[in-house]
């Protein structure tokens, strides 16, 4: 057999398994939403349990002045209490960040334009919360309570 049918011969055979067996390519399972809303220095009904695996988070603003989604992975033995006492030292609060996941602005009664795709990992706590200031010399929107947390299942 030469090398051109060789490898037709492969091609025709992942083809033909691929048609066979849909449902080995679907077994990716599609990302579930979370759909997150805050109101002026609040985050509106964070669902209590997030699961591991793809998750994308959207963000909605009801409040009265910018607010943002931040999303960011603890180190390993850090805790949301730790995180809580470090608010407004934002050096400490930094150490405590393994990963920064990412951010979702939106301005007064507004969505951003995006989402936040996470491959949400089990046994690892995640931070939700907003660094705004309303303006310069006020404290930041954390130390009004808008932060949570949660470790997926």
């Amino acid at each position: 057999m030469n090398r051109s049918a060789s490898i037709s011969s492969v091609v025709i055979l992942l083809l033909s398994i691929g048609v066979a067996h849909p449902a080995l390519a679907q077994k990716a399972r599609a990302p579930r939403q979370i759909h997150v809303t805050s109101n002026d220095y609040t985050f509106v009904a964070f669902p209590n349990q997030i699961s591991t695996g793809p998750t994308i988070f959207t963000f909605a603003n009801q409040g009265k002045v910018f607010h943002e989604l931040s999303l960011a992975r603890l180190k390993p033995g850090a805790t949301m209490e730790d995180f809580v006492k470090a608010r407004e030292d934002p050096a400490r609060r930094r150490e405590l960040i393994d990963r920064s996941v990412g951010i979702l602005i939106a301005g007064p009664g507004s969505t951003p334009d995006g989402r936040l795709l996470v491959d949400l990992m089990r046994g690892t706590t995640y931070v939700v919360f907003c660094n705004f200031r309303d303006k310069a010399g006020r404290a930041g929107a954390p130390m009004f309570g808008m932060y949570t947390s949660f470790t997926p299942k």
